[in-house]
Order: structure tokens, then C-alpha cells, then sequence
């Protein structure tokens, strides 16, 4: 049976959108599957609104656009609900996965059509000790989210894949923060 996964990043400039990606890429590609990263992204600076696509499939992929009516949508800054709006083309059935804590009122009936998971990505980034000049890698942990709602791809080899890219230390703090994200998602 054929399957394509279309996932759209919202983030900020500096979040690391574009590298989760690849690495979620690089993840996928090892499972047995084709992965394509399409980074959109101008002169922004840091702190500024960025998107990134992720394409899986266990076919050849071909499209190389950006991503219209996405499955899933991955937001690292819930801010972004009102101000780029990154829900647009989510498909009927998608997924958002957010990084709050909690969601106000007006946020949640945002994103109340869609099926929801939030993840406080800040406090479990600060838990595993990843920070990047002091800013805590959030990307890592809501990574760990989409693998445990996808559910396509084993942990261990999104482990595996982590201590190729990383060694020691650093390696261990995205293991972990990976595995946090992972642990918080609730079926």
C-alpha cells in the first residue's frame, strides 16, 4: 500500500526547524523510506516567522513544492496561531502538534477542528539539559512527539540516527530530550 506524509514546520528563525527536519529526513530514509526536506526561507533573521516541509512516502517522491494542504502541522511557537496562520491547508483529518503549555480559549477553538497535541517542548528541552546558547532546543523534543504520533518510524533508530549526527554529551542530551517527547504524547 502506498502512503505520503506531508508535514509543514512553523517556527521561528533559530529554532532549528530546518535541521529537525533533515533529521527527521535522515530518520525516515533509514527506516526503508524516501524523505524530502524543502526548507522556505528568505532573508529572516533570527526570531522571525520560518516554515519548513517535510515529505515522507515508501514511494520515489517527486514534488518538490511546498506542502498546500499538509497532514500534520508542527508549531514551535504557539504566537504564530495570529500571526502567520499555519493552520491554512490543513487537511480535515490533520494534525497539529504545539508547543504550549496549555491554550487559551481563543487559541484551542483555533485548533479545536483538528486533532490536537500540545507539548510544553520548552520545559522538557530545559529537563534534558539541550540548549543552544543558553535557548532551549525545543525542536527535539516535538520531534519526539511527531514520531510517537506518526508512529511509522521506531524510536531506535531515531536514536541511532542522533548518535551518528552527535557524539558524547551532546548526543546523550538529544537522546534524551527526543525521549521526553516521545513520553509526553499520550495515545
Amino acid at each position: 500500500m502506498s502512503f505520503r506524509l506531508d508535514i509543514r514546520w512553523h517556527g521561528r528563525g533559530g529554532h532549528g526547524l530546518v535541521s529537525t527536519s533533515i533529521l527527521l529526513c535522515s530518520i525516515a530514509v533509514r527506516r526503508g523510506l524516501y524523505a524530502l526536506s524543502i526548507p522556505i526561507f528568505g532573508a529572516e533573521r533570527r526570531g522571525a516567522p520560518t516554515r519548513v516541509y517535510t515529505r515522507i512516502s515508501n514511494k520515489p517522491i517527486r514534488r518538490r513544492s511546498g506542502i498546500k494542504k499538509p497532514d500534520i502541522v508542527v508549531i514551535t511557537d504557539k504566537s504564530l496561531l495570529t500571526i502567520v496562520n499555519p493552520l491554512h491547508g490543513l487537511k480535515d483529518n490533520g494534525i497539529v502538534i504545539i508547543n504550549a503549555e496549555r491554550l487559551s480559549e481563543n487559541e484551542y477553538k483555533m485548533v479545536s477542528k483538528y486533532k490536537v497535541y500540545t507539548i510544553n517542548a520548552v520545559e522538557l528541552a530545559i529537563k534534558a539539559d539541550l540548549k543552544v546558547g543558553g535557548i532551549p532546543v525545543v525542536t527535539i523534543p516535538m520531534l519526539g512527539a511527531l514520531l510517537k504520533v506518526i508512529k511509522i518510524i521506531p524510536p531506535d533508530i531515531a536514536f541511532d540516527v542522533i548518535k551518528e549526527r552527535w557524539h558524547g554529551e551532546l548526543a546523550e542530551k538529544n537522546i534524551n530530550a527526543l525521549k521526553l517527547g516521545l513520553e509526553v504524547i499520550k495515545e
